[in-house]
């Protein structure tokens, strides 16, 4: 496999090359994906990629773009050994995130997360679309089937999130009594009304897009997406997914929830309390497609008790991390007292919404 490198500072746009000895070659058949790291992120990365693989149909290859955000050599070294064995065409360029500097950024998020939005500008030209995968994934089902969808018109093709699946779920949710105790936000725009955005909206996750490249750089959404950030920098929430809910409203496809299987879904105490539809969302966690390690804490984690996580470190055994695991912390007073201030929070937060929602009319 040949490892293309494209320094972004000197080459805006790179064209789409595979290596002349291997005896797959790549064509516009083969899935493309697009990737975003820095240095906390490569080893889930090689996960996320080798389990995309996996699953890949039987004489396909996966073209991968991905956007080095800061790794050192060590780790980049690393990652392209775990790569190398694989039927994977991999493209690193060196991204510039100077322009990213001045927007928001909180707890798990560096401004790496906001690099999807102006990804348009690097990858070749000649490139229509494209699927964008966060780092901390684990792939069950082959990416050409989203590669092959229609995108139509859709600026992207997206899974509403899980966590909180509508712009205002008082007014969207048909299932909000039950569910709303659990979201993770109830109204992650907050500023709807002022932006001309209906309240029943589903909002999506940015975790998981198949990208319209053509409506990207036809609209320069890429600028108008950092226009949002800053323009409404005071009711950001959740980073990119704001700017890409806002610019995006009323012009992206629904993508099957399996496709996008965040942690959050094991926050709902049964399928009764889903926010989506309930045999959608059993389906989505009996057959998924893809599972997404949202929240701040990873199955890399010492105190994670996700269920996939043994299931993460199978395939990361495959990787140069292989036999890698994360040390037990020291005692810290301070770090103990905040996980037990997030789940007195938590509990708080569903005892009030509990209250709340059955005090509350029907949603609209």
């Amino acid at each position: 496999m040949e490892m293309t490198t494209v320094d972004t500072l000197a080459t805006p746009n790179a064209t789409i090359r595979t290596s002349p000895t291997s005896n797959a070659i790549a064509t516009v058949t083969d899935p493309v994906v697009l990737c975003t790291t820095d240095e906390r992120y490569a080893m889930p990365l090689a996960v996320t990629l080798i389990s995309a693989v996996d699953h890949l149909r039987v004489g396909h290859r996966l073209c991968v773009y991905l956007m080095d955000a800061g790794l050192n050599p060590e780790t980049r070294n690393r990652l392209q050994s775990s790569l190398s064995q694989h039927p994977i065409d991999l493209h690193i360029m060196r991204a510039n995130a100077s322009e990213l500097s001045e927007l928001s950024i909180s707890h798990h998020i560096s401004h790496t997360a906001y690099l999807r939005l102006i990804a348009d500008r690097w990858l070749p030209p000649d490139l229509d679309r494209v699927i964008y995968l966060d780092s901390d994934l684990l792939v069950c089902d082959s990416l050409t089937e989203l590669w092959d969808l229609e995108l139509r018109d859709h600026a992207v093709l997206a899974v509403p999130d899980v966590a909180c699946p509508y712009v205002d779920a008082r007014h969207g949710c048909p299932n909000y009594r039950k569910a709303s105790p659990y979201m993770a936000c109830l109204t992650p725009v907050r500023n709807h009304r002022e932006l001309g955005i209906a309240a029943h909206s589903l909002y999506f996750n940015s975790g998981v897009m198949v990208m319209n490249l053509r409506r990207w750089r036809s609209e320069r959404l890429g600028d108008r997406l950092l226009d949002c950030l800053r323009d409404n920098r005071d009711h950001v929430w959740c980073w990119d997914q704001y700017a890409l809910n806002v610019v995006l409203a009323g012009q992206w496809g629904r993508l099957p929830l399996r496709w996008n299987v965040g942690s959050h879904a094991f926050e709902y105490p049964s399928i009764e309390c889903s926010p989506l539809d309930v045999d959608e969302f059993a389906a989505s966690l009996q057959q998924p497609a893809i599972w997404h390690f949202t929240t701040e804490i990873k199955p890399w984690h010492y105190h994670s008790r996700h269920p996939l996580r043994e299931q993460f470190f199978a395939v990361l055994d495959r990787t140069a991390w292989r036999g890698w695991r994360p040390e037990k912390p020291s005692f810290h007073l301070g770090r103990w007292w905040q996980r037990q201030a997030v789940q007195i929070a938590k509990h708080w937060t569903i005892s009030y919404r509990k209250l709340a929602a059955w005090r509350a009319p029907e949603p609209l």
